[in-house]
């Protein structure tokens, strides 16, 4: 066992906490290089099947144009009982690959420097991460693993990766030819056979994010909008669907203002402005950083229409324009994806052809500013960088061709089920006083108008952070890969991204980065979670079940979907290893789906089973006479996606806990906050709702019967079908070789 000497031990140790105190800046490009290395690091580690399933890995192992030599078999199987102690099977596998079946040095190369790089991030998230009781030990073992007493968590990539050090190494491994001198070197190398576990016993095995934990900002969770019958009423009355228009004269097309807002009561019902934007603080939050943008603006928003999104977007643009006069570089940039609507196009596509018309001069308001050109960019999200939410391989039955295109526009859902699912904001992200706001919230009437969502506001280096990660996003809508171009929807009507393509290195130069170290804005530390715009990063699955798995007192989470096989075995695994533990569950009917509760209800009874409490809000559902006289329905949802432990970590945002939003099928944006006050107050308001039976109620499986295809089932056959998809679910990833 090795041990640290003592005397760097409490040196580091007590510079650590000193400077732990007071963070005055943050290094933004070292967090921003450690992530791109691993996002161009992705396609050799993660690319091939083989790299990705052990049993495609077995397949490849035995087949190398006809058989693989025995004696290379014998190589692996050597190799991997060699090294399995020392390096996590996800980073061994390309190892052996690019070594034996495919050799490459330069791919072997860059998995090593994966592997080192991996080891020292972990060290960092123990010294950085705030509930992390092994901050002395693991900052001490970073300095004596690499070497280098000038390390710290703030400058890792600059003193390891752009000095040399660690690919230096990683050339020297890969160049070895004998295989016992290579096994002999990886475990003997300094950084990669250093013992971590027996230095801190209790060290976090693993890094859960390239950006790491980001500290120096102020974050407020915001939950509250109206969800009463009168406001779900408010909407309906104003209804967009089957034969109603959107009427941008109307009072209630108007964003108030704050005179307007302390008054709104007084004024006459005829001539309020918009009531979301008077009365609910999650709608509120959004027009305040509006409001205080200097520099820019950034979106990127799923659904956005109605009376809320055309207020929104009239105000946007206004403002807009009035910042531009102020300051010449002023630009706004909206991303969407138009590929998918939820049944929510007659609500969304008039404030998008309301927001086209604006750029290109023409208002459907007389009397509207005149929007400058480049102020304003309307983009339409690339979607199809992502993998395939439908399962199987199916969707490939589908010929991607012009014909099929015309009707899969038609539709409201885009078969592959890929889609942009985020609702993001971020003001002046490049100017060292960003701020961001994103969680589940989107921006229509009927899908957002009277829904239970959360979102978080960050101000910060964090926030910055946010813009970063939809770089590439904005990159992906303006490709030049012309096969990706034919597959944007409406372009007819002007929504495709040819007419930006000109001004691609502009509008990336806008977006991009190039701040380093920047004013910290308060003392709370954030980590970000997503699943990006092509899938190379989806932590938002780990850092959950990293939470579950550290539970000790508690477990409160509310959630549109409850059926990832992942999270739910690791419900069930923390209940068996700590009876004691109170998991709650707050889950949505799923009465949009008009099946009973599928398909929440699959891994329902086996929770159940395992003391896992589970309780529903008593959501509305709104009868509605359309103004061509058609009838309707719409079901109001706990569209929330939150989760907190022992009243000291909480995870918000726009992932849903299901297989499509986890495997990257779906863009995402999150993160876990550790304010101690902000968790305090949503666990009250939780447990506050839970024992009230006015607001929430059992959400029992046993004897519940599944409505399929309009019919309803027995209590057999719904038990049957829940299992039947449960274990569908537990080999979906096998079968697909994730």
């Amino acid at each position: 066992m090795k041990t640290l000497n003592i005397f760097l031990f409490l040196s580091i140790a007590i510079s650590s906490f000193t400077s732990a105190a007071q963070v005055p800046t943050f290094s933004l490009q070292d967090r921003i290089k450690t992530q791109e290395f691993f996002k161009k690091s992705h396609p050799i580690l993660f690319g091939k099947p083989e790299l990705r399933s052990v049993k495609a890995f077995q397949e490849a192992l035995k087949i190398e144009k006809g058989f693989l030599k025995k004696s290379h078999w014998l190589r692996a199987i050597a190799l991997i009982e060699k090294l399995e102690d020392r390096v996590p099977e996800s980073i061994l596998l390309p190892i052996v690959y690019w070594r034996i079946i495919e050799p490459s040095s330069a791919n072997l190369e860059t998995t090593l420097s994966y592997l080192m790089l991996s080891k020292l991030l972990m060290l960092r998230d123990n010294i950085d991460a705030p509930n992390s009781s092994s901050k002395a030990e693991a900052l001490a073992a970073l300095v004596e693993a690499s070497g280098d007493n000038r390390i710290q968590t703030a400058n890792i990539f600059s003193r390891t990766m752009t000095s040399g050090l660690i690919p230096q190494m990683a050339a020297r491994l890969a160049k070895l030819k004998k295989d016992d001198d290579f096994t002999d070197q990886v475990i003997n190398n300094r950084i990669v056979g250093y013992p971590f576990e027996d230095i801190a016993p209790h060290i976090t095995p693993y890094s859960l994010s390239h950006l790491g934990y980001i500290p120096g900002n102020e974050v407020e969770l915001v939950s509250e909008n109206d969800q009463s019958p009168e406001r779900v009423q408010w909407y309906n009355d104003r209804i967009m669907f089957n034969g109603a228009q959107l009427d941008w004269s109307k009072p209630y097309m108007k964003m108030p203002t704050r005179e307007e807002i302390a008054r709104y009561d007084q004024i006459p019902s005829d001539l309020r402005p918009h009531i979301a934007f008077a009365k609910d603080p999650i709608f509120m939050k959004i027009r305040d950083m509006i409001d205080c943008a200097e520099d820019s603006i950034f979106i990127d928003i799923f659904l956005f229409g109605g009376t809320l999104g055309g207020t929104l977007a009239k105000y946007l643009i206004d403002e807009t324009v009035k910042k531009r006069a102020k300051n010449p570089k002023f630009q706004t940039i909206i991303l969407h994806d138009f590929a998918t609507n939820y049944n929510m196009k007659d609500e969304m596509m008039p404030v998008f052809r309301y927001i086209r018309d604006r750029i290109n001069g023409k208002s459907a308001v007389p009397g509207e500013a005149v929007v400058p050109a480049g102020s304003l960019i309307l983009l339409q999200a690339n979607i199809q960088r992502h993998t395939p939410g439908i399962p199987f391989g199916l969707s490939e039955l589908i010929e991607k061709n012009v014909d099929n295109f015309k009707e899969i526009e038609k539709r409201n859902t885009y078969y592959e089920s890929k889609i942009d699912h985020s609702k993001v904001i971020v003001i002046d992200g490049n100017t060292g006083r960003a701020e961001a706001y994103f969680g589940s919230k989107n921006w229509t009437d009927h899908s957002g108008g009277y829904y239970y969502d959360n979102a978080l506001w960050i101000k910060g280096p964090a926030a910055t952070l946010v813009q970063y990660s939809y770089y590439d996003d904005i990159d992906a809508a303006l490709t030049t890969d012309e096969a990706e171009q034919k597959w944007f929807f409406f372009k007819e009507e002007g929504f495709g991204n040819e007419k930006y393509i000109a001004q691609r290195d502009s509008i990336l130069a806008s977006i991009q980065i190039t701040l380093d170290n920047i004013k910290t804005a308060g003392e709370d530390t954030v980590q970000l979670t997503e699943a990006n715009v092509d899938g190379r990063i989806k932590n938002t699955r780990n850092m959950i079940i990293d939470m579950i798995i550290k539970a000790k007192s508690h477990i409160y989470m509310e959630q549109l979907f409850i059926y990832d096989k992942y999270i739910n075995d690791a419900f069930i695994k923390a209940k068996i290893q700590n009876p004691t533990l109170d998991v709650r569950i707050l889950a949505d009917h799923n009465g949009n789906f008009g099946m009973n509760g599928l398909p929440n209800t699959i891994f329902m009874e086996e929770l159940n089973k395992y003391g896992i409490q589970i309780r529903a809000r008593q959501t509305q559902t709104i009868p509605v006479t359309y103004p061509d006289g058609s009838t309707g329905k719409y079901h109001q949802e706990n569209h929330r996606k939150i989760i907190s432990v022992d009243g000291k970590t909480l995870l918000v945002g726009s992932s849903n806990m299901n297989p499509d939003t986890f495997q990257g099928s779906f863009r995402e944006f999150g993160a876990q906050m550790f304010n101690q006050q902000q968790i305090s107050k949503f666990e009250r308001d939780f447990l506050g709702d839970w024992q009230d039976s006015s607001k929430t109620e059992p959400f029992d499986v046993a004897g519940r019967k599944l409505v399929v295809f309009g019919k309803e089932l027995s209590e057999e056959t719904s038990s049957l079908i829940n299992s039947i998809l449960g274990q569908i679910l537990r080999v979906k990833d096998q079968l697909e070789f994730r």
